[in-house]
């Protein structure tokens, strides 16, 4: 018997910076590296697990993972002017004109010269989990997520579901 490869239902990443937190909840955006065989484009729900710095500084947003936004598409993108096309493209350009001030903080901070960055296009984010999931019980450590590809049932037990 083959055992299956395991379900790649949620992608999980950090978010520790205030303008990445505005652009996740607001935006519906979500950017980072573009790593080549990633199993990225396999994911059906982005979930960020907010970290120490956002919690302390944004009412209602507490340490963990609480919040789920399904993936409505993926681009790989390797300007800035090639996102904000993209942007236009996927979300329209009155979309863009209406949360430009969500973007531009990742235009002047990252090197767009250097890699290409993946962008999730998400739907609404969803509070799911309340309390959030701590991220010691989806590993062994508190240091950031070494796993980045969770299960629904992963994130159920995780829980204490």
């Amino acid at each position: 018997m083959i055992k299956a490869r395991e379900p790649v239902e949620i992608y999980a990443r950090e978010i520790n910076e205030e303008y990445t937190l505005a652009l996740f909840l607001k935006g519906r955006l979500y950017g980072c590296y573009y790593e080549k065989g990633s199993r990225l484009p396999e994911a059906l729900y982005f979930a960020p697990h907010f970290g120490q710095k956002i919690a302390r500084n944004y009412p209602g947003v507490q340490v963990g993972i609480s919040y789920i936004a399904k993936i409505e598409d993926i681009e790989v993108v390797n300007s800035w002017k090639e996102l904000i096309e993209k942007v236009k493209d996927i979300r329209s350009k009155q979309w863009l004109n209406g949360h430009q001030d969500y973007l531009l903080p990742i235009h002047r901070e990252w090197d767009w010269k250097k890699n290409p960055y993946s962008f999730l296009f998400l739907g609404i984010p969803r509070l799911v989990f309340n309390p959030p999931i701590l991220k010691e019980n989806l590993q062994k450590t508190s240091g950031f997520l070494s796993k980045r590809f969770y299960s629904f049932e992963d994130f159920f037990k995780a829980w204490g579901c």
